[in-house]
């Protein structure tokens, strides 16, 4: 009798269990997200939107991969709102969605809100067209943005999460909060004062031309008077690497940077307006077009690594007014000649947005804009030291394999796989233009290289048209893998085809339910 009632108490408490177990997945599945929908980096022409779990879009089987993550997602979405793309047909696929704090989309439990209360507002989603890169929203002047911790984690426990603040649309300026320490900036300072060789502290150039001899040469220039040096290495440059490519939500690699760079200005010296993109002037054969499938730097992260007396802060000429005019201090302008440069960007930095150099703090801007084009008004300069001394540090970041001469680091071997499918077929490799092998189907080839080295993947031989893929060799580890994949494809109609595959096979389930289970008539007899 005893085992009885044991049993029965099992048995029931189990089916509480079934039933508790069964509401919370109930209460789960009718859980719904209501967020606002963006266009790229747009500030207005949000669409509401309002999405149960069961409508959130996941991958198919197969295409779980870090990189196809949230991309059915973003392809859904596109059907909500117009996403932009220069020059591209309509209408355009986004393949990533970002959320208003820079965490990329791919679960639907990143839709809700960050609590419950009524007063959270809710969520705002950014979709990035295929080929193009997620610029951060403006939204209004002032704005604050804390970043995610799991998009840009604090530099330290306990630190103070990263924050950016809206300075100006177009071109798309933030000054950026916490995202160093200032003995990190100490570091780079002190490591920049030791470096010798090709690396170390000298007279700031402006590129690169040939000598009478035919020989590359830097080119020194009047407009800008600073020292700079490179760092490639020290733990606290490698730090402000990652954390820019963070920054910018990008995945880190070689290819898309050029070195971090560290300048130096003591009074008066200064850098004159320029721009940080490549036009087609700068090289014929290079595609500069981000919308197009080229490279260009596409966002510039420039960090200040101490307090400047006076003057001193980056100055963006061609930005609406958005700061009060102020008047240059008098002994400023009387440092230089009146028709002289230095004297046109001080006046500017007291009339148009300048950030001003204040330890601790970074400039964020962007060279291209949400659709893919090169951005003109991005023209900035290094307004002139008056009094004091200016350190700062800036990584430029490409949105692709990078523009520039070869650069060549310690060795490093990379074994190249060919896992094209559908149909299989032969690749060929490439470095700098030159042949390096064809993989066959299913095969691997390994090849010693070097840290930087860029090579590309093409179909069709080594000269045939433009690479579908590309890979730059790391600085880490030794020894590195690339598996080349056919790239693939995102088109509307390929959406489109999946939700009838996906609705044919819901009503295959529902017949096959139907058939397996008896069906009652009213009196509870089977027929």
């Amino acid at each position: 009798m005893a085992l009885v009632q044991v049993a029965w108490r099992c048995r029931s408490l189990l089916l509480v269990l079934w039933i508790c177990l069964h509401s919370v997945v109930l209460a789960e599945d009718t859980s719904v997200a209501s967020f606002t929908l963006f266009d790229n980096g747009a500030s207005d022409g949000g669409v509401e939107v309002t999405l149960s779990r069961s409508e959130f879009r996941l991958e198919k089987e197969g295409d779980e991969e870090d990189d196809e993550k949230g991309v059915a997602f973003a392809m859904d979405m596109s059907r909500r709102i117009e996403v932009s793309k220069y020059m591209a047909p309509k209408p355009v696929l986004a393949i990533k969605a970002f959320r208003e704090d820079g965490e990329r989309v791919t679960a639907f439990e990143q839709l809700l809100p960050e609590n419950s209360d009524d007063d959270t507002p809710s969520r705002r989603v950014y979709l990035v067209a295929e080929g193009l890169e997620f610029v951060w929203p403006f939204v209004a002047l002032g704005h604050n943005q804390t970043v995610s911790p799991k998009a840009l984690p604090p530099i330290a426990e306990g630190a103070p999460l990263v924050v950016l603040e809206s300075m100006s649309d177009k071109p798309r300026v933030f000054r950026i909060y916490n995202m160093f320490s200032p003995v990190e900036a100490q570091a780079i300072i002190d490591n920049a004062l030791n470096l010798t060789g090709k690396d170390a502290l000298k007279r700031s150039t402006v590129g690169s031309s040939k000598d009478e001899n035919d020989e590359t040469m830097n080119r020194e220039d009047v407009g800008r008077t600073s020292h700079n040096a490179w760092d490639h290495e020290s733990p606290a440059a490698k730090a402000m690497i990652q954390r820019s490519f963070l920054l910018t939500t990008m995945e880190e690699d070689s290819g898309k940077r050029d070195g971090l760079q560290v300048v130096r200005y003591t009074p008066g010296q200064g850098y004159n307006t320029h721009p940080d993109y490549f036009i087609r002037n700068d090289d014929d054969e290079f595609n500069f077009y981000p919308y197009s499938g080229g490279s260009n730097r596409f966002a510039t992260v420039f960090m200040y690594l101490n307090d400047v007396e006076q003057g001193g802060f980056t100055v963006f000429p061609r930005a609406e007014g958005v700061v009060p005019s102020r008047d240059p201090p008098a002994e400023g302008l009387a440092m230089f000649e009146l028709d002289s440069w230095e004297h046109t960007v001080t006046k500017q930095c007291y009339s148009k947005l300048a950030l001003p150099a204040k330890l601790g703090t970074a400039a964020l801007f962007y060279s291209v804009t949400p659709d893919g084009q090169i951005d003109p008004s991005s023209h900035h300069g290094a307004c002139p030291v008056l009094s004091g001394i200016k350190w700062g540090a800036n990584i430029w970041l490409w949105n692709r394999q990078r523009y520039g001469d070869v650069q060549t680091g310690d060795p490093r071997s990379v074994t190249f796989t060919n896992a094209v499918t559908d149909p299989e077929e032969a690749i060929y490799i490439t470095w700098e233009g030159r042949d390096n092998g064809v993989i066959e189907p299913g095969k691997s080839i390994k090849l010693d290289s070097f840290e930087y080295h860029r090579f590309n993947a093409r179909f069709d031989g080594h000269k045939s048209g433009s690479a579908f893929d590309y890979f730059t060799v790391q600085n880490e580890p030794d020894h590195q893998t690339w598996t080349i994949k056919r790239p693939k494809v995102h088109t509307l109609e390929e959406e489109e085809n999946d939700e009838e595959w996906e609705e044919e096979e819901e009503c295959e389930d529902d017949e096959e339910e139907w058939e397996d289970y008896p069906v009652e008539d009213g009196d509870g007899d089977e027929f």
